[in-house]
């Protein structure tokens, strides 16, 4: 794999539960590893959630293989937020991930 494509650095976050101060869970994102990633925009469209227009942008994230990714967890791209949908092993070689995101704009 081309380093030079990986200049984007993206943090790998999961979901937890927390206990507020009246004992009710609470979801809470944690950073599990930050990597070298290329991120490339796909597709943009609108789309009718709520009777209300969000924009949705989709993502193709090509990173080195972290063996723990599941589309249970989600990329913090700056202060942007990219829900993962598929996690591809490229070549079935633990050598690098191509993940398929969706973020709500």
């Amino acid at each position: 794999m081309r380093a030079g494509r990986l200049r984007h650095r993206v943090s790998i976050q999961s979901q937890g539960t927390t206990l507020d101060d009246y004992g009710e869970s609470t979801d809470s994102w944690s950073t599990d590893d930050t990597v070298w990633a290329a991120v490339e925009p796909v597709s943009g469209s609108e789309r009718d959630i709520g009777e209300q227009m969000v924009g949705v942008v989709t993502h193709r994230v090509v990173m080195r293989y972290v063996s723990s990714l599941t589309p249970n967890k989600r990329i913090l791209f700056g202060s942007r937020v990219l829900n993962i949908n598929s996690v591809l092993n490229i070549d079935e070689r633990n050598e690098r991930l191509s993940l398929f995101c969706m973020e709500e704009v």
